[in-house]
């Protein structure tokens, strides 16, 4: 398991990561790892586990409300798991245990911007509510980071700076 995650963690391409590969890394047969987790697939699966409790653990609790500490905290996790992640959503369509993956990645980020920016959606409801959520979801998501960071080359603090206006504008605006 311990090799499949690495595996995941440094290939280019997740669906490109073969038995072969796995057992090389792992020093033991192709066979072996069949008759433990079934299929390539099984093996990819169980190494998806540790990895995220990992993904979950990077990103630290914030008071509500603090939009700094929030965008610092998400740019945190980016910073250690940005290439892995954008490696994922490329491969989600090939590989339906990555799709599952970041369709529960996606329901937990969205759980942490209601809490994150609790005090500022207090007051909203309905469509209003939504909408802002979903702009919320769009000014801390991964793809904003890779544009900012690995696209325009932007710096941290940049990205910091960037993310903070684009939330600030979310929670500020009008009904």
């Amino acid at each position: 398991m311990a090799a499949g995650v690495t595996l995941i963690k440094t290939s280019r391409r997740l669906a490109d990561v073969t038995l072969d590969d796995v057992a090389r890394a792992s020093g033991v047969t192709v066979r072996t790892i069949l008759r433990r987790f079934g299929s390539r697939d099984g093996v990819l699966e169980a190494a998806f586990l540790p990895l995220k409790t990992e993904v979950k653990s990077l990103r630290v609790e914030t008071s509500p409300g603090d939009v700094e500490a929030a965008i610092t905290s998400v740019l945190d996790q980016y910073e250690q798991i940005g290439d892995f992640n954008i490696r994922a959503l490329e491969a989600e369509d090939q590989l339906a245990l990555v799709h599952r993956g970041l369709e529960l990645g996606r329901q937990s980020h969205r759980e942490w911007l209601e809490f994150a920016f609790a005090p500022q959606l207090e007051a909203l409801r309905g469509r209003e509510r939504e909408a802002r959520l979903v702009a919320l979801y769009a000014a801390t998501d991964i793809y904003l980071w890779k544009l900012l960071r690995r696209d325009l080359k932007r710096s941290r603090e940049e990205t910091h700076d960037t993310m903070c206006r684009l939330v600030r504008g979310v929670l500020s605006a009008r009904k």
